[in-house]
């Protein structure tokens, strides 16, 4: 009886934790998708007109600059095929993929380094720029 109440209340401290959690949403700088990218970082991707653009934010979700950052984009389409492809830089503030409009697309995981640290996030490129504007993103370490 002792070990079924221990696990009882074991089970609802845990499922307490849980609940206790506040659900946050965050705005988008760009009207993009946000997403926790590591500690201190986070990354909004906006999927329009065929391209993917994507900014590097800080801990306050305020756009940084990605002088001499670099980024990658691990990309699976539909059909599952993987590609790594390599971003360009768009100004000061962003980098650039442009979408081949003959493939359907799932998921891209970009990475920027930047400064010798590393960000990096996963993205559903089926949502367009307006699907993001009330999402809830949540990451480990994600903190505010």
């Amino acid at each position: 009886m002792k070990k079924v109440t221990f696990l009882l209340s074991a089970l609802l401290l845990v499922a307490t934790s849980l609940f206790a959690q506040e659900d946050h949403k965050h705005g988008s700088p760009h009207g993009g998708d946000v997403k926790s990218a590591g500690t201190g970082f986070h990354m909004e991707a906006v999927v329009k007109d065929g391209m993917v653009m994507v900014y590097l934010l800080d801990g306050s979700e305020k756009t940084m600059s990605i002088a001499g950052a670099t980024a990658t984009a691990t990309i699976q389409t539909a059909d599952g095929k993987i590609s790594k492809e390599t971003l360009k830089t768009m100004g000061k503030d962003s980098f650039m993929y442009m979408l081949d409009k003959t493939k359907k697309y799932n998921k891209a995981i970009v990475t920027i380094k930047t400064n010798g640290k590393t960000a990096s996030a996963s993205f559903d490129l089926n949502k367009k720029a307006d699907d993001h504007k009330d999402d809830d993103h949540h990451g480990a370490g994600h903190k505010h």
